[in-house]
């Protein structure tokens, strides 16, 4: 028989315990970096002033623990110091010039001018030294420094921004052979400069769009200015400055949005690069390819194996067809002005005075350089 349950012994139904509800926990969040800045940075003009407070403070606090134990002070005349006596010999003895005319003779007043005035006397002379480098030693440096580097400044660039695209452009121009002393950064940033400096290149602290600053980094006789700031608003205003300044120089810039291309010719650069949409193009080409975006970075880099490099056409090339170049493969020829491409051109003899943009070998690239 199938077992039937008692129905006595049937559980009864238990009460609804009383739940508090929980508190929700808030996901988990890292600090805020510091959004609030209520002290901008002082002045020299008020730095000079607190320091001059910090002396006279220094002073006073001198005296006064001296003026408390000037029992234990005397001078050449065995006689109780004075008022201004206290204060000359406080002077004397914190600027270190001690003639020995007024001398501790307790042992409490040695151990004060020991432990308590010789302190005193040794941050005193740090702020005097601090001071004078800062605002005179420093600076003749600097200037000294600047002169130095305008004299060595011919058919350098200038690179304005040291951001990604910045250091990107700077390293690659010293892969390419650029010496790093024909390069000069500006920047706002100080930790950039640093990362900069590291790689050996001269860095100046400030706005790029300052006339002085450009004008410190001879912008009018340098080879090309390379504007690669993060907002493209600033890269106009910036382009628009250079162009005052430095109406012959070539301008390269930066942007990201391709609709302001308009106005950076009308500002006066000479090459626009937009990464956005060369960053959109490479990413469309790997969809369905696995090699043309390596091959493209390997093509653009100088460290690659193949360089895509413009010159003008060498005497042993004067002469030969154009797609007839051993080692290399011409895809454009620039000539009186007009480019001549490989795929909208028939080939054609090579004249003097061609500019040749030509894929070829690093190895043949290194080796045509050092012959």
């Amino acid at each position: 028989m199938p077992d039937v349950p008692h129905p006595q012994l049937k559980s009864k139904p238990r009460a609804p315990r009383l739940r508090l509800p929980r508190r929700a926990r808030s996901a988990w969040q890292a600090p805020r970096a510091r959004i609030l800045f209520t002290r901008p940075a002082a002045s020299p003009q008020r730095v000079l002033l607190q320091r001059i407070g910090l002396v006279a403070a220094l002073c006073v606090l001198a005296f006064v623990v001296l003026y408390l134990d000037r029992d234990g002070l005397r001078d050449a005349n065995r006689k109780v110091l004075g008022i201004v006596d206290l204060m000359y010999f406080t002077m004397v003895t914190v600027a270190t010039v001690g003639y020995g005319d007024i001398v501790p003779v307790t042992a409490r007043a040695r151990l004060i001018d020991a432990f308590f005035i010789v302190p005193i006397r040794i941050i005193i002379w740090f702020v005097f030294l601090g001071t004078a480098y800062q605002f005179v030693i420093q600076r003749v440096i600097e200037e000294f420094r600047m002169k130095r580097l305008q004299k060595q400044l011919r058919d350098h660039v200038v690179i304005c921004g040291y951001g990604l695209s910045g250091s990107v452009a700077v390293r690659e121009l010293l892969e390419s052979g650029f010496a790093a002393t024909s390069i000069v950064v500006i920047d706002p940033q100080q930790a950039a400069l640093e990362a900069a400096a590291s790689l050996g290149v001269a860095g100046l602290l400030g706005d790029p769009s300052r006339e002085d600053l450009l004008q410190q980094a001879q912008v009018r006789i340098a080879k090309a200015v390379i504007i690669a700031v993060a907002d493209d608003a600033t890269a106009i205003l910036l382009t628009l400055t250079v162009r005052s300044v430095a109406p012959q120089t070539k301008i390269v810039v930066r942007i990201r949005e391709q609709t302001y291309q308009r106005q950076l010719r009308q500002a006066g650069a000479n090459v626009i690069v937009s990464s956005t949409r060369i960053g959109g193009l490479l990413l469309a080409d790997a969809v369905d390819s696995d090699y043309i975006v390596p091959f493209i970075n390997d093509l653009l880099s100088a460290r690659g194996r193949v360089n895509l490099i413009e010159r003008e056409a060498s005497a042993e090339e004067v002469g030969r067809w154009s797609n007839a170049l051993p080692g290399a493969v011409v895809v454009g020829l620039v000539r009186a002005g007009r480019i001549l491409s490989f795929y909208d051109d028939e080939p054609c003899p090579i004249e003097a005075g061609d500019l040749l943009m030509l894929i070829q070998s690093a190895r043949q690239t290194s080796g045509t350089a050092v012959a």
